[in-house]
């Protein structure tokens, strides 16, 4: 990444966690990590594939990490197609409980 510039998955946790949950934190807090991971993997209740359009074997996962002031836990993940750019499911949970997820259409 770019100094000074922030990728839109950052971007959009820390947005959204302010929009939709009231929890505001620098994007200097945020740890983050992109992973690949088979389908099996993964917990369904995390990732249903009756929410993504074409699912394949595996999906690339770019996860981010914050503690509030409480000491809550909140994770978001983007999950992508393994040969794609594009955004196929947003997630976000507090403390290991979902909260959000947002599956994406593709756009092609």
């Amino acid at each position: 990444m770019m100094e000074g510039k922030l990728s839109r998955e950052l971007e959009w946790f820390v947005s959204t966690l302010a929009r939709e949950f009231g929890v505001f934190v620098s994007t200097r807090e945020v740890a983050v990590e992109a992973v690949e991971l088979g389908i099996e993997e993964v917990d369904e209740w995390y990732l249903p594939l009756e929410v993504i359009e074409n699912p394949v074997e595996t999906f690339l996962y770019e996860l981010m990490i914050v503690d509030d002031a409480t000491l809550n836990e909140w994770v978001g993940a983007i999950i992508f197609y393994p040969d794609s750019p594009e955004w196929c499911l947003q997630i976000i949970t507090k403390n290991g409980q979902l909260l959000y997820r947002k599956p994406l259409p593709m756009t092609e």
